[in-house]
């Protein structure tokens, strides 16, 4: 009867040992995603803070963090997309002392991301170019509202103009890109 209890009890200790080892290379894809996902947040920041151009009147500038939301959504998927088009934008804003946008920001791009994140394959094909054009949409529109209830609905027009060509410039890019990094690095896309 011993012998039998640490023969057991010796399968359970190597069955959880498998677990364990299961679970590690698990946490260990896990956190490799959060610090990709962390890394892309940063590239966000970092796009939007040093290449922007401002627009007329100040109040609206262009960017290239649209290009990096974009392929973050469309690696990641929807969860991923979300938090770096949501944290991303809203931190750059609040560097660069437009706080009253940074609300906003978080909102329009992070929905911006996670409807990307949503409606891609994250194959870089054709649903993903549909993905990223509807999901520009959504921010051109998002824009567009926000500038006609702060500013007046005289801005509208240009707010529009302004995100039109900020949503087709970084679809321009972004497409290209997210076709070499899943044919580069075919390991970075998500399970969806």
């Amino acid at each position: 009867m011993i012998f039998q209890a640490f023969v057991v009890f010796g399968r359970e200790r190597t069955r959880h040992s498998f677990r364990s080892r299961g679970s590690v290379a698990m946490n260990r894809e896990k956190n490799g995603q959060i610090a990709r996902v962390g890394l892309f947040s940063a590239l966000t920041v970092m796009a939007i803070c040093l290449f922007r151009i401002p627009g007329p009147g100040g109040n609206i500038y262009f960017h290239l963090g649209e290009t990096v939301i974009i392929t973050a959504a469309v690696l990641f998927g929807r969860k991923g997309g979300a938090f770096v088009g949501a944290v991303g934008s809203a931190i750059a804003d609040l560097l660069l002392g437009a706080a009253l946008w940074a609300p906003f920001s978080f909102v329009i791009h992070g929905f911006e991301g996670y409807l990307i994140g949503q409606l891609s394959d994250g194959h870089g094909g054709r649903r993903d170019l549909f993905a990223m054009f509807a999901g520009a949409g959504a921010m051109i529109i998002g824009y567009t509202g926000v500038a006609g209830f702060l500013y007046g609905p005289a801005l509208m027009p240009l707010e529009f103009l302004g995100d039109s060509a900020q949503g087709f410039i970084g679809i321009a890019t972004a497409y290209p890109f997210v076709r070499m990094m899943l044919y580069r690095f075919p390991h970075m896309r998500t399970a969806r």
